[in-house]
């Protein structure tokens, strides 16, 4: 099956996948790598209009629920395309988008 996302993805033009990807790494447990879940992900996120999500303790390394969240973009060259920003995730309890 797959997933319409409708112009998303995530900012694979600067360093910033690389630390969505490590977080991810280190948080989650789970035998599926990281750009296999990229699509699902996003889909979520477009589908609900959110620029979250939450990964709950049964699957994080520290049993403790996390999210991680996003800024989206709009591409100025086309506006049908955006891209989600990595802000970073919940380890500092305060931690909002900005």
């Amino acid at each position: 099956m797959t997933l319409n996302i409708n112009g998303a993805e995530f900012d694979y033009r600067t360093e910033n996948i690389e630390k969505l990807t490590k977080d991810f790494i280190d948080y989650i447990v789970t035998d599926v790598p990281f750009f296999a879940l990229q699509n699902e992900l996003l889909y979520l996120m477009e589908k609900r209009n959110i620029t979250k999500f939450r990964i709950p303790g049964s699957m994080t390394s520290d049993k403790q629920d996390h999210i991680f969240y996003f800024q989206v973009i709009a591409v100025k060259e086309n506006k049908k395309l955006r891209t989600y920003h990595y802000l970073g995730m919940d380890l500092k309890k305060n931690l909002t988008p900005k």
